[in-house]
């Protein structure tokens, strides 16, 4: 068994590398404008040349850091923290994601190329969050025992 609180680290980084490679998927597949990292980045960078390093490491740091958040919430609410439990706070996080993304930072971003966006982005932001909530909550569990 690893200490309770390297478990969501270790998850964390796990969910983050399988969400990052389903968020390259419809990018790859022709459907839609789905740039996360580099969007991201270049809110950072105002272009969007150099945007992807900057992106991923706000992008890592962000799943690290919402693994922690998953636990403290659900340790908070006596709830179990393994695979349904992730993938159901991973569901909601995904939807205040994609209305956030959707709405706020891509009406705002500061390159206008960001501004077009197809139900695809929404989506994909949806699934790969359910998909990262899958994956920490199983390693968190997987580690727990």
């Amino acid at each position: 068994m690893i200490n309770s609180w390297i478990s969501p680290l270790i998850g964390g980084i796990a969910a983050t590398a399988v969400m990052t490679c389903a968020l390259f998927v419809p990018h790859w597949l022709g459907f839609g404008r789905v740039d996360v990292i580099r969007a991201v980045g270049a809110l950072i960078t105002h272009r969007p040349r150099n945007a992807f390093l900057p992106g991923l490491v706000l992008h890592i740091t962000s799943g690290i850091i919402f693994a922690y958040i998953y636990k403290i919430i659900l340790l908070l609410s006596f709830i179990p923290f393994n695979a349904l439990t992730g993938m159901m706070m991973g569901a909601l996080h995904g939807v205040i994601i994609m209305l956030l993304v959707s709405i706020v930072i891509m009406e705002h971003h500061p390159i206008a190329y960001y501004h077009t966006r197809g139900p695809m982005t929404g989506v994909a932001q949806l699934l790969a969050h359910i998909l990262y909530g899958l994956v920490v909550g199983s390693v968190v569990q997987l580690l727990s025992y």
